[in-house]
Order: structure tokens, then C-alpha cells, then sequence
């Protein structure tokens, strides 16, 4: 007979209770809920911004945006870039070569945030710089975390810097600072915590995998890098300012005070997004080259009631906050195109694991000059209603493009929507 010591110890044994118990653990902590969790308090800190009057709320989100787009532009895609490459990339390449990568990224988004501080006329140079050169490295290094499959550690660590953010916007509150550059410098902080968080974790773990082995890779190897990851970049850059230029333009010719009221509709829509941001990145970590079911038709009904429930959330704080009485509208502006990001999204990480860098970059080039004409030529005189109109036309022709492209790969694929 078993004694009851090793019985309790055999997995197969364990009660029925045990497993249940188990099973929710894993569900309630599976990387979508952490993402969601991470994407909730993100939105519960720009909820939270309210409370600051609508022109200081715009000098914090045109920190934001400064920040954002300057990792964006300047970071090289590095984080796409390093999580889309084959397994034993990085051991072929060797840790010298990440890191000597992970420095020119650096350098220049600090240096596009600078000159997007200047463009918008709006926002602190010392919050835009330091904040896209901490975004950078927390997005580099989290790729990979990634590729070793962390994505719990990962998206934990957003969820944990999101509890953060909120508690230092909680106690500006409550000590009466109501100064977007204050808030700004916490957001700030949160993004240094979270770079050297997510260092931390990835130095651990190369302490516990050794000595690395030699590089084995050849300058052809090299050059075909710096081709991939300049047509990667290219086609990311055209995205990102697709999504991100025009509250650059609503700073510089609508004002601070727009800017945060439309800034707010654009972060509340975002959050509808969350699963298809997670469903994108396990597609490009996945080894099979892309080849499994297309999820994009889950993602965009997964993310509809939730678009909705944020458009009904702007509704009651422009109920209790007048200055923002607009953003609910701005929101219902921007609802079709976030169902086109969510979907595109998708399909976007389907098209770079089936026919490469080349056609999403020709896709977001193609998006890209639709939407950065559309958006000088309709927000300097429709400001944030136009800065909406224009998004949401632009989100759609990316999607539209992608779907289009991701027909035309071979072989074709019976489970597409």
C-alpha cells in the first residue's frame, strides 16, 4: 500500500479539488488577463488624469505621445525585430552584438523624442527624452523575455508598473498637485522602473544559462540583418506615425487643452485592443511560421464590448468632468477604426511570419501615405473631430491592405476569416 506521504506528492494523485484549484490559478494569471490587467491600469492612470484640468492633461499626454513615437521612430522596431527572428538567433549573433544594437537605439530615440517635443510646441524635453529612452530599452529587452516565452514575468511586470503609475498619480492627487509636468515626471520614473525590472529578469536568466557560446554568424549573415531590420523598421515607422502623428499635429495646431481631451478617447479605445496586442505577439514568437488558424475574427469580437464600454465610460466622465463632455463622441469617431487596428493587428503578424518584412512594410507605407496627408490637411482647420475622422479612415486602409496582402500568401489557408 502507498503511504499517505507519497501520496500527496504524486501528481498523479492529486485530488480533484487540487486540479480545479490549479487549473483556475493558470487561467487567472494566462498572459491575456495579465496584458489585460497591465492595459486596465494604464487606462485606470489616464482615467485617473481627469482630475487634472484638460490643458495640463495636455502636457502629459504630449509627453506621452513625444515619448511613445520617439521609441517608435528611433528604437529601430527592435523589440518586433528580435522576437520575429529564428531560434538560436541571438546565441548565433552573440550578447555583444544585442547590446551594441540595443545602444544605437537608444541614442537615436532620445533624439527623435527631442525633435517631436519641438514639433508638438508642447510637453518638457527632459520627460520626452528619458521616457522614450526607457520605453526602448524596457521593449528590447522584454523581446527577449519573449522569446524565451516569458510572458507572464513580462506582462506582470506591465501590470506591476501600471499599479505604480497609479499610486503615484493617486498621491498627487491627494496632495493637491494638479501639474501635468508633475505627472508627467512620474510617468517618467515608471518607465526607468520598468527598464530596469525587466533588465533584472533577463540578467538572471542569463546568469543561469552560462558562459554564451561563440558567435557563429558571417557579415553576409550581418548584412542580411541590417536589410531585414531596415525593412522592418521602415514599415513600423510608417505605422506609428499613422497612429501617433496626428496628436502631434492636434498639440501643435488645436492646443493642450484638445489634446487631452482627444488623447483620452484615444487610450480608452485602446484598450479594446489588449487581445489582439497579445494575440499579435505570440504569433510572432510562434516557431511554425504563422501557419496555424487565423484568430483575427475572435479578436475583433472580443474587442467590440469592450470599445463599447469605453465610449459609455468617456460618456459618464464627461458627465462629471464638463471640460471632457467631448470625449465620448471622439470616441464613437474612433470606434470603427480601433476594430480595424484590432483586426489589423492580427493580420499584420500573420503577413510579416508568411511573406516577410517586405510586404507589411509595403502595407504600412501604403497606410502611411494616406494618413499623414490626410491628417495636415484636415486637423489644422476640423482639429480633434478631424484628427478622429482621418484615424479611423487611416486604421481601415491598413487593415484592409493586410487582409489583402495575407490573401495573396501562399499556401492558402483554410481557416481564415
Amino acid at each position: 500500500m502507498v503511504d499517505a506521504a507519497q501520496s500527496s506528492s504524486d501528481p498523479g494523485t492529486t485530488p480533484p479539488s487540487g486540479r480545479r484549484a490549479a487549473g483556475l490559478l493558470r487561467r487567472l494569471v494566462a498572459p491575456e488577463r495579465l496584458y489585460l490587467g497591465a492595459l486596465g491600469l494604464t487606462g485606470l492612470a489616464a482615467v485617473m488624469s481627469v482630475a487634472l484640468p484638460a490643458a495640463e492633461r495636455g502636457e502629459l499626454s504630449a509627453n506621452m505621445v513625444s515619448a511613445t513615437l520617439g521609441a517608435a521612430v528611433g528604437g529601430l522596431s527592435l523589440d518586433t525585430f528580435l522576437i520575429s527572428r529564428p531560434a538560436g538567433w541571438v546565441q548565433s549573433r552573440g550578447r555583444a552584438y544585442v547590446i551594441a544594437i540595443l545602444g544605437v537605439a537608444v541614442l537615436l530615440s532620445g533624439v527623435a523624442a527631442a525633435l517631436l517635443t519641438a514639433a508638438a510646441g508642447v510637453g518638457a524635453y527632459l520627460v520626452g527624452v528619458g521616457s522614450a529612452v526607457g520605453l526602448t530599452v524596457f521593449n528590447t529587452v522584454s523581446s527577449l523575455a519573449l522569446r524565451q516565452r516569458s510572458f507572464r514575468l513580462v506582462y506582470a511586470m506591465r501590470a506591476a508598473s501600471g499599479a505604480v503609475l497609479v499610486a503615484g498619480y493617486a498621491a498627487l492627487y491627494a496632495a493637491g498637485r494638479l501639474d501635468g509636468g508633475v505627472w508627467s515626471m512620474v510617468w517618467l520614473a515608471v518607465q526607468w522602473l520598468s527598464a530596469f525590472a525587466v533588465c533584472g529578469l533577463v540578467l538572471v536568466r542569463l546568469r543561469r544559462a552560462g558562459a554564451a557560446p561563440a558567435p557563429t554568424s558571417t557579415g553576409a549573415d550581418l548584412r542580411a540583418d541590417l536589410l531585414a531590420a531596415g525593412s522592418l523598421h521602415l514599415g513600423i515607422f510608417a505605422q506609428m506615425m499613422t497612429l501617433r502623428f496626428n496628436q502631434v499635429l492636434v498639440a501643435r495646431f488645436a492646443g493642450a487643452g484638445p489634446l487631452g481631451v482627444y488623447a483620452l478617447a484615444v487610450a480608452a479605445l485602446e484598450f479594446a485592443q489588449a487581445g489582439a496586442v497579445v494575440r499579435a505577439q505570440r504569433i510572432l514568437a510562434d516557431r511554425d511560421g504563422g501557419n496555424g488558424p487565423d484568430p483575427t475574427r475572435a479578436v475583433v469580437t472580443a474587442a467590440l464590448p469592450i470599445a463599447l464600454a469605453a465610449i459609455v465610460g468617456l460618456g459618464v466622465l464627461g458627465f462629471l468632468a464638463p471640460e471632457y463632455r467631448h470625449a465620448w463622441l471622439l470616441g464613437l469617431l474612433l470606434l470603427p477604426g480601433s476594430l480595424a487596428t484590432a483586426a489589423g493587428k492580427s493580420w499584420s503578424a500573420l503577413l510579416l511570419k508568411r511573406r516577410g518584412e517586405r510586404a507589411t512594410t509595403v502595407v504600412a507605407v501604403v497606410t502611411s501615405a494616406v494618413a499623414v496627408p490626410a491628417y495636415l490637411g484636415v486637423i489644422p482647420w476640423a482639429g480633434v473631430v478631424g484628427a478622429a475622422v482621418a484615424s479611423s479612415l487611416a486604421y481601415a486602409v491598413h487593415a484592409f491592405a493586410s487582409r489583402a496582402s495575407l490573401r495573396r500568401a501562399q499556401p492558402p489557408n483554410p481557416g481564415m476569416v
